[in-house]
């Protein structure tokens, strides 16, 4: 399993993980470190399993070494002078920029590959109904392959079908292979910050609802407001997004698919002051 660094709000902790997640249990790679870093393996064992802490400069080789892109190793550079903050008031301070960052790195955006960007009208088109999205996913299903299968699938007329299909095989979000209708791009995606992100979760939500009282066995819905304590908010924020990509990858390698399913997951403040 891949150690990943926003995960992290201690550089030891991370180190320590991604050496055990290495063959037989990371033998060696202490040793390797301390060639990296210049240093004896003593110094090692004290910093990643006592007390000590690496210098910056020592980070940045760190950093290096593991190959890190430039946003992980600001992260991980803020995650060093956190820990050696000589007092509290300036470790606070690169905390927050440790979690600023951090939600950053877990953002949907950095963490989803083969997007299809849409221009802003054909954005504002495509979110505008669930059906967009439900004709183009249908495809990949292996007993779709045509618009009257689409139709008899879905249960949408034949005409929106036709002017939906239309529409996607325009803008590359779908392809016609052999007379058979196949998924273009694996995913499509929307800034958080879009205008269109409101109008898109309130598609499949209107769909959610009107499911609610014909789910089956194999369905399943959810809804629990709950007191918490702040500082454990985003570790509950941090489950719902592993649970995403787990499910992200179930999908990409599922076989033989004959369902079409909708996720929707909400986790909010519903009386924050100022919303």
């Amino acid at each position: 399993m891949e150690v990943k660094l926003y995960k992290y709000i201690d550089y030891k902790l991370f180190v320590n993980d991604w050496v055990r997640n290495h063959p037989s249990n990371g033998r060696g790679k202490y040793l390797e470190l301390s060639k990296v870093l210049s240093v004896h393996t003593t110094l090692i064992s004290q910093i990643f399993k006592g007390d000590k802490h690496i210098t910056l400069e020592q980070a940045f080789m760190l950093c290096d070494y593991l190959g890190f892109d430039k946003t992980e190793i600001d992260y991980f550079m803020l995650l060093v002078q956190k820990q050696r903050a000589g007092n509290f008031k300036l470790e606070n301070y690169y905390q927050s920029k440790v979690l600023g960052l951090q939600n950053e790195l877990q953002d949907m955006k950095s963490r989803l590959s083969d997007k299809k960007i849409l221009d802003e009208n054909d954005k504002a088109l495509f979110y505008s109904n669930w059906f967009y999205s439900a004709i183009r996913l249908s495809t990949s299903l292996e007993q779709v392959n045509t618009k009257e299968d689409i139709s008899d699938f879905t249960g949408l007329q034949p005409k929106i079908v036709n002017q939906v299909v239309n529409f996607l095989l325009s803008v590359g979000l779908l392809n016609s292979v052999d007379g058979k209708l196949e998924m273009g791009p694996a995913i499509t995606h929307l800034e958080a910050n879009s205008p269109l992100i409101a109008r898109h979760h309130a598609n499949w939500r209107v769909k959610a609802m009107d499911k609610h009282p014909h789910l089956t066995n194999d369905e399943f819905c959810f809804s629990a407001p709950l007191t918490i304590a702040e500082k454990d908010a985003p570790k509950v924020r941090e489950i719902l997004t592993q649970a995403i990509e787990s499910i992200s990858h179930i999908v990409k390698d599922s076989e033989e698919v004959d369902k079409l399913y909708c996720v929707n997951i909400d986790w909010f403040n519903p009386i924050e002051r100022g919303h």
